[in-house]
């Protein structure tokens, strides 16, 4: 399963301490000034019917620079940014355990649900969020399309086009990998600096 790989910051949705939920950083750091965003998805999480655990790369205005302002000083002066491209779901039980067994094509085909259900919903799509004067972008919120890849030539082709509209690169996914909490080879980043050891192998074949 091959994704594209947004040029942002990886951001986690789940709740806090408060219970209030919100986006988090990797490391933990709340991510204010993309309110739309956090109101999108827990509109996904009332068509779940339970707490969500969301996974996805918030990008502010295409680039990782722009994202980087925004949310270090930006969006002190008002405001709300980002488009978030998800990737990943899982209910909030299951990740503090930091161990699903459901496979990842099972979580991202309910990951498109949950956003088709918000998206054709007039109910929910026209749930505007607390002290918004105007209906949010639709777009805030994208679940990351993907493709299925075979050979090395299908990985070739894939990035290449997205190179070619300034994209940083693809996810290479195995289908069936569970969730963990720690790096495995069951996903592979393919970017500029890495291309050298897939480009090798296909040039000898």
């Amino acid at each position: 399963m091959v994704e594209r790989k947004w040029d942002g910051w990886r951001a986690l949705r789940f709740r806090g301490l408060d219970g209030k939920p919100r986006l988090w950083s990797r490391n933990g750091q709340p991510l204010n000034g993309a309110d739309q965003v956090v109101h999108q998805l827990g509109l996904m999480q009332r068509v779940a019917g339970v707490p969500l655990f969301l996974h996805g790369e918030i990008v502010v205005d295409a680039t990782l620079y722009a994202t980087k302002r925004w949310f270090e000083s930006g969006r002190r002066r008002g405001g709300d940014k980002g488009r978030l491209h998800l990737f990943d779901v899982l209910t909030e039980e299951e990740w503090p355990a930091g161990d699903c067994n459901r496979p990842l094509h099972e979580r991202k085909a309910w990951l498109q649900e949950l956003a088709a259900a918000v998206r054709d919903d007039p109910a929910l799509s026209w749930d505007w969020r607390p002290g918004s004067r105007s209906g949010d972008d639709p777009t805030a919120v994208q679940v990351v399309e993907d493709e299925w890849a075979f050979t090395e030539s299908d990985v070739h082709d894939m990035v290449q086009r997205v190179w070619a509209v300034g994209g940083e690169g693809l996810m290479l996914n195995d289908p069936e990998r569970p969730c963990r909490r720690k790096r495995g080879p069951a996903w592979v980043k393919v970017k500029l600096d890495n291309w050298s050891k897939w480009e090798s192998p296909r040039r000898a074949a």
